[in-house]
């Protein structure tokens, strides 16, 4: 990659998750809050992200969540057992982000919650230092898996460790499960980029493998990829195509683009944390603090807890995966929806439904094979569309398919859901009906929230 290409690679990245991650570091215009110590203040500053939450701000109460716990992390904990009051704190903010995610942010539109989300509102508790020490024998010994990438076992990676094998037990189970007939294709797609293999387990703590998780800031996908980065990476997003939802076409970009980071950085915890949190604020925070080592930054306030866990919680699901018997877990068991399927080329635009018919195949299961496809018809920009179908299917049987017409392609109009909206009043406005726009986007049901695009059938 030329030293041009490259500056440029890392401006528009820098840029694109500036302005995503800018919302999450806005605070509200309110007065300084100066309590008289340093436990009154991380109450002060509960309770100030306790009321955004009740508003609805996520990002705006992150951020005085986080500085609660940096209170009591700098200025100490009030009179008596000081890692107590802490894990005390750290569990009341998980429980109402829990709580918060569990309302907003369930199933929405057909969508299932990125597992990100539930990680990084898992209540930690600071181990011991046996529990250290016995992890990191274990690690350490000979019988145990060879590692592609550095595996440092510390405090936060036991943490996790230890709440995946509790309270998280049944989504890492869930993921072990779903990873079966995507770890190989993955590790095998990451060998061909020159990285470490063990990088494949990634979607474990983002999406828990599900191809069609939504984090809350519209990450999609099993590698979360949010739409910008995507195209950034080659990817189609658009209103006819996802491919972050393509699990194999997202796994090449996520290859490319971890592959740049590490070019850029020479490590991969750093790289890890710019895959998850933007290069702009971990660099700052390597400014700052003149150290590029992950786990000096994660210990400041420079940059975001998501991306603080995120390596650590990483680290923690890479060592189940690698050995998951040996922490109460096993592999195996999951419904594997891809694996005996193989890609064909089809004319395009093509019928789905034709195709199904053609094949004997039903509707929902091509559907299901080809989650990248938002409409009922292959791109009508393109000739030629390698389709994925079941390995049994004869090829033969699509002989003679033809293209769908221009003149029959349903148009679309895009529209940003403003404040005050409904699908009633938009549908009125577009000439259209509830269920067509409900239709078009996959939903579910009527919510809708401001902010979000709509594709809006024409008329």
């Amino acid at each position: 990659m030329s030293k041009a290409r490259s500056g440029l690679l890392l401006a528009s990245l820098c840029l694109l998750t500036a302005c995503a991650s800018s919302r999450a570091s806005l605070n509200p215009a309110a007065g300084p809050l100066a309590p008289q110590s340093p436990a009154a203040r991380a109450e002060e500053y509960f309770q100030s992200g306790k009321a955004l939450l009740e508003k609805g701000d996520m990002a705006g109460a992150k951020v005085r969540f986080d500085r609660s716990l940096d209170a009591l992390l700098e200025g100490g904990a009030p009179p008596g057992d000081p890692q107590t009051a802490l894990n005390d704190l750290v569990k009341k903010i998980a429980d109402i982000e829990l709580n918060y995610l569990k309302d907003k942010n369930g199933v929405e539109n057909g969508e299932h919650e990125a597992f990100l989300d539930q990680v990084i509102a898992t209540p930690l508790f600071l181990p011991s230092e046996k529990d250290v020490q016995d992890l990191q024998q274990k690690v350490g010994e000979a019988a145990a898996p060879t590692y592609s990438l550095p595996v440092i076992v510390n405090p936060q990676v036991v943490s996790f460790l230890k709440a995946f094998q509790t309270i998280r037990h049944e989504g890492i189970q869930r993921a072990l499960d779903r990873m079966g007939e995507f770890i190989g294709p993955f590790q095998e797609t990451f060998r061909g980029h020159g990285i470490p293999e063990d990088l494949a387990y990634l979607p474990i703590i983002e999406s828990g493998f599900r191809v069609d998780a939504t984090s809350r800031a519209r990450a999609r996908g099993a590698w979360q990829f949010m739409a910008a980065t995507a195209r950034l990476f080659g990817l189609r997003v658009d209103w006819q195509v996802d491919e972050r939802l393509d699990p194999f076409k997202a796994a090449d970009a996520a290859a490319r683009f971890l592959k740049y980071l590490y070019e850029e950085y020479n490590d991969w915890y750093i790289a890890l944390a710019c895959y998850n949190g933007g290069p702009r604020r971990v660099e700052r925070a390597m400014r700052a603090l003149q150290t590029a080592d992950f786990f000096t930054i994660n210990q400041s306030r420079h940059i975001r807890r998501e991306t603080k866990n995120y390596v650590p919680a990483f680290l923690a699901s890479l060592i189940i995966a690698r050995s998951p018997g040996e922490y109460g877990f096993t592999l195996g068991g999951g419904e594997a929806v891809f694996a005996g399927s193989k890609t064909v080329d089809v004319p395009s635009p093509a019928s789905l439904a034709r195709v199904a018919e053609r094949l004997q195949l039903p509707y929902a299961e091509l559907k299901r094979l080809n989650p990248e496809l938002l409409r009922d018809f292959t791109p009508s920009n393109l000739a030629v569309y390698r389709l994925r179908v079941p390995a049994a299917a004869d090829e033969a049987a699509l002989a003679g398919l033809e293209r769908i017409p221009a003149a029959k392609i349903p148009r679309y109009n895009s529209y940003r859901v403003r404040s005050g909206d409904t699908l009633s009043t938009i549908a009125r406005r577009h000439g259209t009906s509830v269920r067509r726009i409900q239709e078009a986007n996959h939903m579910r049901s009527t919510l809708i929230r401001p902010g979000m695009t709509l594709i809006i059938p024409g008329r």
